[in-house]
């Protein structure tokens, strides 16, 4: 419920405190004092609409918060804190808990614990979506029974047709899709795949890479080294040492030069044999290297067409594999499927035709209670309808639900029934959703609603009524109303008085609690105008004892 409510610059406020308890809480004031501007502002804040003409004369922005007790144990501490701001420029935002929001958002969050019901309004009762909730909340049980069986085959019906569009209900279609999950199924079973299978052929094709090179690199080092006799360095020092052989004779210094360059030619020899060694141990094997690429390509291929991975392509080929073990028993399975498929739809239709008729028997019973509360509040004429219209049950389509739920009104004999909707009369509305809700009090989750003048148009005893009936709604739910009544305001646990006042050349509008001889003043003055006459004084004391065991408070 609300808790408090601060204003600041919105229309003729400049600044409002309100402190709101449960129970039923009315504004009363005189008119044009503003007492409508206060509604306004609970509904801005609620994510209404906006716009420049709400923010006070002067002031660069208005402010709305609303601060909300969530739960019903006041120590719990389940607060929610709304705020709303109108800047000069037309533009607005808003925060839930100090966090900025979109104004959808809020909306959407105050919808759930927040209903104003004015003259421009449309509520969450009027919309036909809720109709059907609100219905079979009423009915209980008895309704919930018969849904739940509903829901049950439907979720069978529904998982059967889809295994039906898995099984591809033509001959010509399963048969190509037959073919295409063979080839599938057999090219990835005889590609004998592993997992992380070319991740090792990776490793693999490196490490032969790798040999490869380091062996083409040392065979023409040995191919320089030792090879063509006429070009290779072991040739040509070959021939150097056997010139320095034959010039030997006459020098021993060149002796010298000719026994070193034999020392390096037996090194060089040695050299050739050591690379040669090396390259025999080398584990080079082309064809190998070759094989793994070709394997490597291969899976590459099946990726693409199968999956991002082997995994993926092993599950791929699980799965057309399953398929077409299932496809091998579909004329068995498709039967049977088929007759399943008509057993549910013969029985949906069975349970819709049970489901509306205890929906009817729920609606009729409904229509009436309303009904009476109608009457009571002065629409004797009215009739209210519950309407419960079937919905087309086809082998094509079962709707989530069998029937449609809708609200109906004829406000005047020998007028056709319309949606809630559609009714144009503010007072009308007020008083049938007065009812609406005095019936179905404990249902609607809705935790505060706000009336803004629902006694427009009433006098006498209907407002005793209404009052009786915002008091019954207000055991259950936190009730705010704007009334002119007298009997209303004296129903009520809790009265604001909304006046109008002007300093400084400015008008400002001031909200104040009243209790004792004060509220006798205010009863007083909507019983006869005159605040301070004797009779209405003492009729207002009366009406007060009435509704309080403390008739001064």
């Amino acid at each position: 419920m609300i808790h408090r409510v601060e204003i600041d610059n919105f229309a003729l406020v400049e600044h409002a405190e309100l402190d709101l308890g449960p129970g039923l809480t009315v504004l009363t004031g005189e008119t044009g004092a503003g007492k409508s501007i206060l509604v306004d502002a609970l509904e801005f804040a609620s994510g209404g609409r906006s716009d420049r003409t709400m923010l006070r004369s002067g002031a660069e922005e208005a402010d709305v918060s609303i601060l909300l007790d969530c739960c019903a144990d006041e120590e719990s501490g389940d607060e929610l804190l709304i705020a709303r701001c109108l800047r000069e420029t037309g533009r607005s935002y808003a925060k839930i808990n100090g966090q900025l929001s979109t104004v959808g958002e809020l909306r959407e969050r105050m919808e759930l614990l927040l209903a104003i019901h004015s003259q421009n309004d449309q509520q969450t009762i009027f919309r036909e979506s809720v109709h059907q909730s609100l219905l079979d909340a009423y009915g209980a049980t008895k309704i919930a029974t018969v849904l739940e069986g509903w829901s049950s085959s439907r979720d069978q019906f529904n998982e059967i047709e889809a295994r039906l569009g898995e099984l591809f209900q033509d001959p010509e279609t399963r048969a190509r899709r037959r073919n295409i999950l063979v080839f599938q199924a057999d090219e990835i079973q005889k590609a004998a795949l592993s997992a992380g299978e070319d991740q090792a052929l990776l490793k693999q094709i490196k490490k032969l890479s790798a040999v490869r090179e380091i062996s083409n690199h040392l065979g023409r080092a040995i191919d320089e080294l030792a090879g063509d006799e006429s070009d290779s360095a072991s040739g040509h020092l070959g021939r150097a040492l056997s010139e320095l052989t034959t010039a030997s004779r006459y020098s021993s210094r060149i002796q010298e030069l000719c026994d070193r360059t034999q020392v390096i030619k037996t090194d060089l020899t040695e050299l050739g044999y050591d690379l040669v060694r090396v390259v025999e141990r080398l584990d080079d094997s082309p064809d190998e290297l070759q094989r793994a690429n070709e394997r490597l390509v291969f899976l590459r291929r099946l990726q693409d067409k199968y999956g991002a991975n082997l995994e993926d392509v092993i599950a791929y080929g699980d799965k057309a594999a399953a398929e077409l073990d299932r496809l091998d028993q579909t004329e068995g399975e498709l039967a049977r499927l088929t007759q399943e498929k008509e057993r549910l739809l013969k029985d949906l239709k069975e349970q819709s035709g049970r489901l509306y008729e205890v929906r009817r028997e729920v609606a009729d019973r409904l229509s009436q209670a309303i009904n009476d509360e109608l009457s009571d509040l002065d629409m004797k004429n009215a009739y209210f309808a519950v309407d419960v219209d079937m919905r087309e049950i086809a082998d094509s389509h079962i709707p989530i639900d069998p029937q449609h739920i809708r609200f109906s009104i004829a406000p005047n004999p020998g007028e056709p029934a319309m949606p809630l909707v559609s009714i144009i009369s503010g007072g009308e509305a007020s008083r049938v959703l007065l009812a609406i809700k005095t019936v179905l009090a404990t249902l609607d989750g809705v935790p505060t609603l706000i009336f803004d003048e629902i006694d427009t148009g009433i006098s006498g005893k209907t407002t005793t009524m209404i009052g009786d009936k915002l008091k019954s709604i207000a055991v259950h739910k936190q009730v705010i109303c704007v009334t002119h009544s007298a009997q209303i305001a004296a129903s009520a646990d809790c009265q604001l008085l909304i006046g109008k006042k002007v300093e400084g050349g400015r008008t400002r509008t001031t909200v104040e609690r009243i209790v004792g001889q004060q509220r006798i003043s205010e009863i007083a003055r909507l019983l006869s105008g005159r605040p301070d006459d004797v009779k209405s004084r003492a009729l207002a004391q009366d009406l007060l004892s009435r509704n309080s065991k403390s008739p001064l408070e």
